[in-house]
């Protein structure tokens, strides 16, 4: 899949176009009155993820050439508030080809623009196909048989495309494809792979279909723990799946997961086997929930660091109010170690949450606790116990350990679980300042 572009300089654009003028009848359903722009995938409409897409990517303005149902369009956009200036453009002849909407942007646009299309966030067989040699495209066209490359309607144009459109021109039409065909005879017309990056054409109820399959997919992690990806997820996804159709947001599910942990925690304070089983099965759901509020904010693009930093201070409540929980099981159990355990447990607490908070403040532009692990990954002058720890570092995942709990707590070993955080947590918050000492120490060697 390849995006396509003028040969023009690498000019920096902040300037967009989005075609939202057709009427969009393969995807058409009598369930739905609402244009295809405005048809929700995964929460939110077509037309609002390319947006935020759009202005995500840097782009400050965008135009949107409306036609068919225009009024429906310029009243949903007219109602939020966007990141990006949007200016509409009306197409009355929008029942013609795609290419007389964009000429239409003729008298607006002087400059360098990204050209989108409102439904497209992959159907193979509906793509348009193209011939790429030497990096310039040969061929342009539907029904190619042989082609090493598809067209994901996504260009980075100069104004020239609206003189080959006007030239393209045949009874008083043209298709995009046409100026595009037109620009390539003349060898104006390069290739950009995206390579794994995600595309979806969403023009017929398959694609649309395969469009949420794909957004849900995009919700999993590199960083995701075994346990996470092999169940947690699963079960994340298929909620989230459902939640993004509702007004609930994800800093709501961020307080329901919080009050679960809470419940956990209590469960474990009262000191009885069942108390206890039934706090594990509560934290191990946190641990299978923590994944929901990223995914509903991902799906929904509602991303902030506000959020972020939300979800990992909730999900710190959720770990020290379950080990206090545990603590105070132990003591009503009088297990033998409980003193040696909860004092070297605090210790572990009050330093890694320092230590960590510290980090995140002073290297890093995230409020993720991922963002630790990730730097710690990228880094090339870890010694050789950070990179021990690097390695071992799977099982201090929210969801080894939560899984890890839960067998504790079916074979009644609750005080095992102190143990665990307390070895956990101290050689966590250990390896980030030895690393930091080690690194500054080498700094000054350097210099």
């Amino acid at each position: 899949m390849n995006n396509t572009q003028t040969s023009t300089p690498d000019t920096p654009t902040t300037t967009g176009l989005i075609i939202a003028a057709g009427a969009g009848t393969r995807l058409a359903d009598d369930r739905y009155d609402d244009p295809k722009p405005l048809r929700k995938v995964c929460g939110i409409p077509l037309l609002r993820r390319t947006i935020l897409s759009a202005s995500k990517a840097g782009l400050t303005k965008i135009y949107i050439v409306v036609g068919f149902q225009k009024e429906k369009i310029k009243a949903y956009v007219k109602k939020r508030k966007w990141p990006v200036e949007v200016v509409f453009i009306e197409n009355d002849d929008w029942k013609k080809s795609n290419g007389i909407s964009v000429l239409k942007a003729k008298e607006h646009i002087n400059e360098n623009f990204v050209l989108m299309m409102s439904d497209q966030i992959f159907d193979k067989d509906d793509a348009t196909k193209v011939v790429v040699k030497n990096s310039k495209i040969i061929e342009i066209e539907k029904n190619l048989v042989e082609y090493n490359a598809v067209d994901t309607g996504l260009f980075l144009l100069s104004p020239v495309i609206f003189d080959a459109l006007e030239e393209a021109m045949h009874d008083g039409d043209c298709s995009l494809s046409d100026g595009i065909r037109s620009l390539s005879g003349k060898g104006k017309m390069g290739v950009f792979d995206i390579k794994e990056g995600f595309w979806q054409d969403v023009d017929t109820p398959a694609s649309l279909k395969h469009a949420k399959f794909m957004l849900l997919n995009s919700c999993r992690k590199t960083t995701d723990g075994i346990v996470s990806r092999n169940f947690n997820r699963h079960i994340s996804l298929a909620i989230s799946r459902h939640l993004v159709k509702t007004s609930l947001t994800a800093n709501q599910f961020t307080f329901i997961v919080l009050f679960l942990g809470l419940a956990a925690g209590h469960m474990a304070s009262l000191g009885t086997y069942t108390s206890f089983l039934i706090g594990a099965v509560l934290f191990k759901l946190t641990s299978i929930l923590d994944g929901v509020d990223g995914e509903i904010s991902k799906l929904k693009m509602t991303s902030s660091k506000f959020g972020q930093w939300l979800d990992t201070i909730c999900d710190n409540i959720t770990y020290v109010v379950f080990f206090a929980g545990t603590v105070v099981g132990l003591y009503r159990q009088e297990c033998i170690y409980r003193h040696a355990l909860t004092a070297t447990m605090v210790i572990g607490v009050v330093f890694a949450f320092a230590v960590i908070f510290w980090y995140l403040l002073k290297f890093s532009k995230s409020g993720s606790l991922i963002a630790v692990q990730q730097d710690f990954k990228t880094r090339e002058d870890l010694n050789w116990f950070s990179k021990l720890f690097i390695k071992a570092q799977f099982a201090i995942k929210r969801d080894f350990f939560a899984a890890f709990f839960l067998v504790l707590a079916i074979i009644d070993k609750p005080q095992w679980v102190l143990f665990v955080i307390a070895l956990a947590l101290n050689i966590t918050w250990i390896t980030i300042v030895q690393q930091q000492v080690f690194s500054s120490r080498r700094n000054n060697e350097i210099s």
